[in-house]
């Protein structure tokens, strides 16, 4: 009797499933987004409206809204498919971003503008690390090569939420913060499309 460990399988395996290596750089990409568009939305807010209070208040409804109504866009996941839900959730979240980085680029925004819109980019913001998830679990045919995979998963995520504010951080060096919003819709479009 072998009292050896079983051999775990790798990253690099994980991997080489196929179709994992497109669809977690895909999410990777997507999921940049929600590591810099807090920072970004918080620094655009501010200098549009010179108020920090504004700015709390903004993020904390952009945060309720996506929080709340996280089981209503994963009722559309489960009822249309990742494919067809999330692909129209991204263009809305990334158009909803876009519109808040237009009002916030120079000084002078209207408050309850800003606050309608951030709201309603919350409330699209597609549910991407519970996709992801499930779509490991259809994509690892074993158990220990999907638990290998959502240790990659969560990592990874992890190292996003790190990166993401020195990303804007850099960018806001030589551009205003609300450019930082605009990278958050790009990096979302392009890798939920």
């Amino acid at each position: 009797m072998s009292t050896h460990a079983p051999v775990r399988p790798s990253y690099a395996a994980v991997l080489r499933l196929p179709g994992a290596r497109r669809a977690f750089t895909a999410a990777l990409t997507a999921r940049l987004s929600y590591g810099t568009v807090s920072l970004a939305v918080m620094l655009s807010v501010t200098r549009a409206t010179g108020s920090y209070a504004v700015s709390g208040a903004v993020m904390s409804l952009f945060g309720a809204a996506s929080v709340f109504l996280m089981p209503v866009r994963g009722a559309l996941i489960d009822r249309h498919g990742p494919r067809r839900a999330l692909a129209p959730m991204a263009l809305l979240y990334g158009a909803l971003l876009t519109l808040l980085a237009a009002l916030t680029w120079r000084p002078g925004a209207p408050v309850a503008l800003l606050a309608a819109v951030a709201a309603l980019a919350g409330a699209c913001t597609p549910p991407l690390g519970p996709t992801m998830r499930a779509l490991w679990a259809e994509l690892a045919p074993d158990r220990h090569l999907l638990q290998r995979a959502y240790s990659l998963d969560g990592v990874a995520e992890e190292l996003l939420f790190v990166s993401g504010p020195v990303l804007v951080g850099v960018l806001t060096g030589f551009a205003p913060p609300a450019a930082g919003i605009l990278l958050s819709a790009l990096l979302i479009v392009a890798g939920t499309g």
